[in-house]
Parts: structure tokens; C-alpha cells; sequence
């Protein structure tokens, strides 16, 4: 999990991630890394600062495919959006 610390992760955020994340997810997590990383990453470009909340509490919308990421964040304004999302992470459920 030492590659989220590139995306702004505190270890406290990587150990609560361990601690209330299940295994098989953890497993997800290190088996899709490049994937995680472009939809972080993705996030973090666009601008949203909220993106270590939505892992922390949406992590299996971020094992989507990138281009299917890419493309549901794209279809909004991208100014709304990040304002938005940086007001309530928990937005991202509903895209």
C-alpha cells in the first residue's frame, strides 16, 4: 500500500484502509494498482482534494476500468464538479 503515499495518504490513512478493509478487497487493491493509480490520479488532476476520503469509503468504484472512470466524471463540468465533490466526497455514489 506504500504506492498510495504518492497521492497524498498519511499512514494513518493507509492503516485505517488496512484495518477496515476486507481482505479479499485488499487483494483487489494490490492486484489492480495501475488502475487505482489512473483513477487517483485522474481525481487529483481534475483538481478534487477529496479523493483520499472517496478511497478511504468507495474503493471499488476506483477498480473501474479508466476509461469508463474517466468518461462518468466527464459528462459534468468539470468547475461544478470538482466543486462539488471537494464540498461532499459522498457525491461520487451518485455519479
Amino acid at each position: 500500500m506504500k504506492f498510495l503515499e504518492k497521492y497524498d495518504f498519511t499512514p494513518e490513512d493507509i492503516d485505517e484502509l488496512i484495518d477496515v478493509t476486507p481482505k479479499k478487497i485488499m487483494n483487489e487493491i494490490k492486484k489492480s494498482q495501475k488502475l487505482v493509480e489512473m483513477n487517483l490520479g485522474y481525481l487529483k488532476d481534475l483538481g478534487v482534494n477529496t479523493y483520499v476520503d472517496m478511497f478511504l469509503n468507495y474503493t471499488d468504484v476506483f477498480f473501474m476500468d479508466h476509461s469508463n472512470f474517466k468518461e462518468m466524471l466527464d459528462k459534468y463540468e468539470k468547475d461544478s464538479l470538482v466543486e462539488k465533490l471537494n464540498a461532499n466526497y459522498k457525491l461520487i455514489e451518485f455519479l
